[in-house]
């Protein structure tokens, strides 16, 4: 998926062609017929820290960009996909192994540095080990496998993925998820600190 993004000329709900206008302090493309205001471009991915053994489960990219680096698996989230199925989705297909989301431990925020690029952030989970066997995706990963956190610091490795690994060796629990919070939206999910950890 590409971080490069042409800006919408013609409304994608009715087809009429969008106007700029003043919203919020800033220009942005509206519909004059409709309500639909561009807030700009966005793209949502994935990646988690499976520990196993005293062994973590790290990826090498198979492909540019950062082929031959050392990584957490992880993707994009799909339109219509929470956050949790896509990271136990993008373990599965890339690794063969089964997982399940425990907490959110960091969250990278990549605002564009231009019009043409999208605002990118990235969610990151420790998950638990469910079952599976190691089979890299070879479209995606050319290597694959569980390192201790000491070999961790002999490879080429994304310095996100070390320090989310690294974090993820600390007592805090991180955000779990909440379902006794009624919210908006039948898809929505509330992810907080654990309530019994606040003082």
């Amino acid at each position: 998926m590409s971080d490069h993004t042409t800006p919408y000329t013609f409304c994608p709900l009715c087809a009429e062609t969008l106007q700029k206008s003043m919203i919020d302090n800033h220009p942005r493309s509206s519909c004059p017929s409709c309500s639909y205001v561009d807030w700009g471009n966005f793209s949502l991915g994935v990646g988690g820290v499976l520990w196993h053994e005293g062994k973590v489960l790290l990826v090498q990219r198979g492909h540019n960009p950062g082929k031959g680096t050392w990584t957490i698996p992880g993707g994009y989230v799909d339109q219509r996909e929470s956050i949790e199925d896509a990271i136990v989705r993008e373990i599965q297909e890339e690794t063969g192994i089964n997982a399940k989301p425990l907490s959110i431990i960091a969250l990278r925020d990549r605002p564009s540095d231009g019009p043409s690029e999208k605002h990118d952030a990235y969610i990151i989970f420790l998950m638990s080990f469910q079952g599976g066997a190691l089979q890299a995706q070879p479209e995606e990963v050319s290597n694959l496998g569980f390192f201790t956190l000491k070999e961790c610091h002999t490879f080429q490795i994304a310095s996100l993925s070390l320090s989310a690994i690294e974090a993820s060796l600390s007592i805090s629990q991180g955000l779990v998820i909440n379902t006794n919070v009624k919210l908006l939206g039948k898809l929505s999910t509330l992810h907080q600190i654990c309530p019994s950890l606040i003082r």
